[in-house]
């Protein structure tokens, strides 16, 4: 009792008050400048600029842009972030979004500082494992960026091919795969898995003396 008297004691001095409220009205101030910083941090961070800046897109952002999510009859354009980033309209998903960003972007930007992938040839030696965990990404959240676009409720069965409107109603029923097992070479070409990749290459290197 005797520590809070001497609390609101200080607290009911004029000079007291006008600290209290500096300080309040001075964190407010920050939350606020600090909210519209990050906001605009992760805005920014999702634009095609930034993802095709490094020179490991370049192969990438070709194959993308013969690609139906480039250019279509509709033209709807789907964005690097659209399918790659957490989007939704929840706080978990606003969760997941800076998740994402603060590792797997991070990540990304290391391995560009740190000259892990310098030529093109040495990329795509390693994009099978690159393509691997984002697949392992884009399975653990059922693909829910592919269906923020495409939703079962919004298909017409009947206007698809018979062939793909049969699979996606066992699928609509069975619930045992998701978006990215059927369609994950759309946008970009399936790479070549380590196995496939060393029946190809010559054995005793080159011919050539």
């Amino acid at each position: 009792m005797g520590l809070m008297k001497k609390l609101w004691t200080l607290l009911i001095r004029p000079s007291q008050r006008i600290a209290l409220g500096i300080i309040l009205v001075g964190g407010f101030l920050s939350g606020i400048v600090f909210f519209l910083v990050f906001h605009f941090t992760m805005n920014a961070t999702n634009s095609m600029e930034i993802c095709i800046s490094c020179h490991e897109m370049d192969g990438v952002y070709e194959e993308y842009r013969e690609s139906k999510h480039y250019s279509s009859a509709s033209g709807v354009r789907a964005t690097c972030s659209d399918c790659h980033v957490p989007h939704g309209k929840t706080f978990g998903d606003y969760i997941d979004k800076f998740l994402a960003k603060l590792t797997i972007g991070s990540k990304d930007i290391f391995h560009h500082l740190l000259g892990t992938y310098p030529t093109r040839e040495s990329f795509e030696k390693a994009r099978w494992h690159l393509a691997q965990n984002v697949l392992a990404n884009m399975r653990a959240r059922d693909s829910k960026e592919c269906r923020y676009c495409h939703s079962f409720d919004a298909m017409d069965m009947e206007e698809q091919d018979k062939s793909a409107a049969r699979k996606h109603k066992r699928v609509m029923e069975s619930a045992d795969k998701t978006c990215v097992d059927c369609h994950s070479g759309l946008v970009h070409k399936e790479p070549v898995a380590p196995a496939e990749q060393a029946q190809k290459e010559p054995v005793g290197g080159s011919d050539k003396k």
